[in-house]
């Protein structure tokens, strides 16, 4: 199964996350490609002047206390919406249903802001879902019905859960900067996320 994501650009504005478009996730995991071209970013810096240099401590420091939590919650967003934008033909329940529209309109808007933080410091973010959550898409693909609307509303508890636990940690241990900014604003979005999320579940027969 290909999963894909288009990012589309007006001036400095972005524009985009919403057009998910061709990207393979299978060959080889979208966190490790993004590591690789961040590596060579670095690379090609070290080998040329002292101002080069300092650009690359500049990706470095990202990389050592942001860029983990940016490739993971970037990339669990692209599959939150996908697996959202899914539950708009498979789900039964309009409150399924709702909720799921909820997160791909709210989804879209956090990517957007992790992508344009990514791209002031020349660091480049997951084109895709890794190979994990490229296999639960497959899998929901062929789900239909009541049972598709269980399976969705426990990953989207389960999975808010550890996005609360991972934005709280970057909102108090990363160092000054975008990124802790970004995630202590974004924090009480995704607490309400898992609040919805848990009474949706919960009303489901």
């Amino acid at each position: 199964m290909k999963t894909t994501i288009t990012h589309v650009f007006a001036g400095a504005a972005i524009i985009a996350v919403s057009a998910l478009a061709a990207c393979s996730s299978g060959s080889k995991n979208a966190s490790d490609k993004a590591d690789s071209v961040n590596k060579g970013l670095t690379e090609k810096a070290d080998s040329t002047n002292k101002a080069a240099v300092a650009a690359a401590d500049s990706v470095n420091s990202l990389r050592e206390d942001a860029a983990q939590f940016l490739v993971k919650s970037y990339e669990s967003g692209i599959f939150e919406i996908q697996l959202s934008q899914l539950a708009a033909t498979n789900a039964t329940s309009t409150q399924v249903k709702t909720f799921a529209a909820h997160l791909v309109t709210a989804h879209t808007d956090i990517n957007s802001q992790m992508l344009k933080i990514a791209m002031n410091a020349n660091y480049k973010l997951p084109g895709a879902v890794d190979a994990g959550h490229a296999k639960t898409l497959d899998e929901m693909t062929r789900t239909k019905g009541n049972d598709f609307d269980k399976k969705y509303m426990d990953m989207m508890v389960s999975g808010h859960e550890k996005s609360v636990k991972n934005y709280s940690d970057a909102a108090h241990n990363l160092s000054g900067g975008a990124t802790k900014e970004f995630a202590t604003a974004t924090l009480p979005k995704i607490e309400d996320h898992l609040a919805m999320a848990k009474k949706v579940k919960d009303g489901l027969k």
